[in-house]
């Protein structure tokens, strides 16, 4: 058979596999093709065995079993590519990892730094550096033409940080066990009496857990465990991941490059939407440093027409270090917040910042004079101007205290007018008032043919106090960032963002009871705000650092802890909230090589890690130990390279148990933890 005639044989049997074609099977996704061969998908081979001429051409026989010649195949499809294939990417645009689509690929960026990381962006002028103390010998230098003498001793410096993460890119025959269940450990309630046991998990009347949850444990992984539970069900979610800076060094750093950081994201973003709600929505931080390449990925998980808008808010202020190369870049006080929304349905509450009169109601200069009439009576009303109205009431024109207040307390009466095109009201005597009533029996004012709108309308009451205010746009610089180290009585010098900012955006697109979460936990922002303003909501934090803090603060606001948006919302305190974690097995491996001091605990670890802990099957273990480890080069390694190849050593399928064995005694999960873990996931025996 020659190549033209096999080709349409190729695209015949393919067809049976939709996951390679568009809606229309028109267009065959050859990167995926290349892809799910190379890893031997079964539906794919299955297909390719059933026809006679294929098989002959891409198989050859040894005893009774036919073995894929994957890279025959390759070269065929690439060298005969089939109509309209997408590898002719005459129309598509998106991102790639240098050789195929991220869209096309199944590959998952596991791991999580195992330390804390510093985002270039957050509230403090020294972002992404450390102080230390270095040693200098006495020296001497010229200062304006005369040589000084600087005595030896220690002195105070600022360098870039530079922390080592450990991720690992895994494809897609490693991931098999990795979205499974976990068994979940270590539950406990806290509520504004501390510490309780938790002896059974709240539901609501079509089972849905209304529970606030902190889990501890890898956010991908937490991810999927969380889909039976709440899939569809989420209403907003707001993340705040690595910028991937290079000064935070998401490789989490320097060796967490471009592609697998995107790979990262999409990870997480895919599982993501599955939780979401149909009119549910996800807000991402970020910075200028991946924002274009996340708004493509976005595009491509959320779909283009589901994306609403970014929002440029002020992370930080024209003060500190950023100032010191003003010559020659601009100094960054952005962070862009990308908003989508799941299907397209979406309702706004809409927010409101406070001004000053002149900025919110500079326009508004008419004022009526009721004269005792009601609103049946507004034709007998006499309009006079603002000015006219504060001398009749006596107001001193260069008190500006005595004009605000009368501004405030009657800004149901000043006005101005504004035309309504779809309305005829040519019957209505131009020089009078005049009241229009809906067909709901609601009723509004006319003036001069325009509809009457009230300055009090723009005016609501903040902490208290009534003030005007203008509906907020895409563009939010009035967020509170100064003195956040403290918020929530917890110290975090950077990262930390507003509970104000959280407030804003969780009131804009949820409802008292929804559900919200941030699989990026942090400093617990999301979570304190949240439990403030009376929503459900799911945290979720890997690093051990963070967690106790998190969990710290949430318990000073059950405490009622008066910082961030307490006041604004009377908050008093109460409320409560379940923790648990992802129950550890391999990853309690990896937290102990990461707290070896050197390559002497190292190698000691080494006996216990083989005999205890899941590793690759095909290591060769006595090879490492008896030769590896002694070598000059292996010794030569930073501690932190000695880390890593004894991290990669460790089976990825393994990090967390499994809820379908956490019953193995090996594992040390007790009754109760079992129990909780099948209620959780309503599976109870």
């Amino acid at each position: 058979m020659d190549d033209n005639k096999l080709k349409q044989l190729v695209e015949k049997v393919l067809k049976k596999d939709e996951r390679l074609w568009d809606e229309n099977k028109t267009d065959l996704n050859e990167t995926l093709l290349i892809d799910l061969v190379e890893h031997i998908d079964e539906k794919v081979i299955e297909l390719l065995l059933q026809e006679k001429s294929i098989r002959e051409k891409f198989f050859v026989k040894i005893k009774d079993v036919y073995v894929f010649k994957t890279n025959n195949f390759r070269f065929f499809i690439e060298e005969n590519k089939v109509d309209n294939s997408f590898t002719d990417y005459k129309n598509r645009i998106g991102l790639t990892d240098g050789k195929k689509f991220l869209k096309d690929t199944n590959d998952v960026v596991l791991d999580f730094p195992y330390k804390d990381c510093v985002l270039e962006g957050g509230q403090s002028t020294e972002e992404g550096t450390d102080t230390y103390f270095e040693y200098e010998e006495e020296k001497t230098k010229t200062v304006k033409g005369e040589k000084v003498k600087e005595e030896a001793g220690y002195k105070e410096k600022q360098g870039k940080r530079k922390e080592i993460f450990f991720n690992q890119v895994l494809a897609h025959d490693e991931i098999d066990r990795l979205f499974d269940h976990k068994a979940l450990t270590n539950w406990k309630r806290f509520d504004k009496d501390g510490e309780q046991e938790v002896k059974e998990i709240k539901r609501d009347e079509d089972g849905t857990i209304k529970e606030n949850l902190i889990i501890k444990g890898n956010n991908l992984l937490a991810l999927h465990s969380l889909k039976k539970e709440f899939a569809g069900k989420v209403k907003l979610i707001y993340i705040d991941p690595p910028y991937n800076t290079g000064s935070d060094s998401f490789g989490y750093n320097d060796n967490f490059n471009h592609s697998t950081w995107l790979t990262f994201i999409k990870n997480r973003l895919e599982v993501a939407r599955e939780l979401l709600s149909d009119d549910g929505v996800i807000f991402i931080q970020i910075n200028d440093i991946e924002q274009g390449h996340l708004k493509i990925l976005c595009d491509d998980i959320f779909n283009r027409e589901n994306f609403h808008t970014t929002i440029c808010v002020q992370m930080s202020h024209l003060s500190g270090v950023k100032m010191a190369h003003k010559e020659v870049k601009l100094p960054k006080i952005k962070e862009f917040i990308l908003f989508y929304t799941k299907s397209g349905k979406i309702k706004l509450t809409p927010q409101y910042s406070p001004a000053t009169w002149d900025e919110a109601l500079e326009r508004y200069k008419s004022f009526i004079n009721k004269k005792g009439f009601s609103d049946e009576e507004c034709n007998k009303w006499e309009v006079i101007t603002l000015t006219q109205a504060m001398k009749n009431e006596g107001i001193d024109m260069k008190d500006k205290k005595a004009i605000s207040d009368f501004k405030i307390r009657n800004a149901d009466l000043i006005f101005r007018t504004a035309v309504n095109r779809g309305a005829d009201y040519s019957k209505y005597q131009k020089d009078k008032i005049s009241k229009i009533v809906n067909p709901d029996e609601s009723y509004y004012f006319i003036y001069k043919n325009e509809d009457v709108n009230f300055a009090a309308d723009k005016v609501m009451e903040i902490r208290g106090k009534k003030t005007p205010v203008v509906a907020l746009g895409d563009i939010w610089t009035d967020i509170g960032i100064n003195n956040l180290s403290n918020e929530g009585g917890v110290d975090l010098r950077f990262g930390k963002k507003p509970e104000k900012l959280l407030e804003r955006i969780i009131k804009l697109c949820t409802n008292e009871k929804d559900i919200v979460m941030d699989f990026f936990g942090g400093s617990g922002t999301t979570a304190a705000t949240a439990q403030k303003i009376n929503r459900q909501y799911i945290t979720i934090e890997q690093l051990s650092d963070h967690t106790e803090k998190l969990t710290k603060r949430i318990r000073n606001v059950l405490n009622g802890e008066d910082s961030g948006v307490s006041k604004d919302n009377d908050w008093k305190g109460g409320g409560d909230f379940i923790y648990f974690e992802l129950a550890k097995w391999n990853e309690k491996a990896k937290e102990k090589i990461i707290a070896c001091k050197d390559l002497k605990e190292l190698i000691k670890f080494f006996d216990e890690m083989y005999k205890e802990y899941f590793l690759n099957y095909n290591l060769k273990i006595k090879e490492f130990k008896k030769k590896v480890v002694k070598e000059e080069n292996f010794k030569n390694l930073s501690l932190d390279e000695q880390k890593k190849m004894f991290i990669a050593m460790l089976d990825n399928n393994q990090m967390y148990v499994n809820k379908t064995e956490m019953a193995d005694k090996k594992f040390g999960i007790d009754k109760k933890d079992q129990k909780l873990t099948e209620n959780f996931y309503n599976s109870e025996k």
